[in-house]
């Protein structure tokens, strides 16, 4: 990807506007079904940090994202959280985790580099660490504006993640409309 969407203000700015109404209840309900409380935790793709906010009430959190605007914009009203910039391909980053998660972030890579990815993610996970990402369920992949979309059936989805991990739970949900996404939480084999 050369130049990413969101290291253009105007489009962290509109991202901001379309995601103002969302309160990320549904995803910590999600996260504390699943994840141990207390757990050490890395968020890639942080966005505005509404996810960011609700999980480190309960969980000890370094938040991430690629784009440099977005880490930057809550690392200024939070100085106190753990931020990084980083690339969710290649995570580097030197510190291990209980658990990785994203939320509709993954979807914007190319097959080849979400496997890049998961692979990475086991590498910085500790023993018996967890993943919890979700995905938009469907078909094909769209491109809006040089941002990539892919669509992924729960076979798919279970198929990237069962090389590395042991499925824990994979399950589809409504964000939208009936169906439209899926969560999947992954165990490190």
């Amino acid at each position: 990807m050369s130049e990413s969407f969101f290291e253009k203000e105007d489009n962290v700015k509109q991202y901001f506007e379309m995601t103002a109404d969302y309160d990320g209840r549904w995803f910590l309900e999600q996260f504390k079904r699943f994840i141990p409380a207390g757990s050490q935790c890395l968020e890639l793709g942080i966005g505005p940090g509404k996810d960011l906010d609700n999980i480190r009430q309960t969980y000890e959190v370094t938040g991430s994202d690629y784009s440099f605007i977005f880490a930057e914009l809550y690392k200024r009203s939070h100085p106190e959280v753990k931020i990084k910039v980083l690339d969710a391909v290649t995570i580097k980053i030197k510190t291990t985790f209980d658990c990785i998660y994203t939320n509709k972030v993954l979807h914007h890579l190319p097959v080849a580099e979400l496997e890049q990815s998961i692979k990475r993610q086991t590498e910085i996970l500790n023993e018996n660490g967890l993943v919890l990402h979700t995905f938009w369920k469907g078909t094909g992949q769209e491109n809006y504006e040089g941002m990539l979309f892919h669509y992924y059936e729960t076979d798919e989805v279970k198929a990237l993640f069962e090389k590395q991990f042991n499925i824990v739970h994979i399950s589809t949900y409504k964000e939208f409309k009936e169906d439209d996404s899926i969560l999947v939480v992954a165990q490190k084999k």
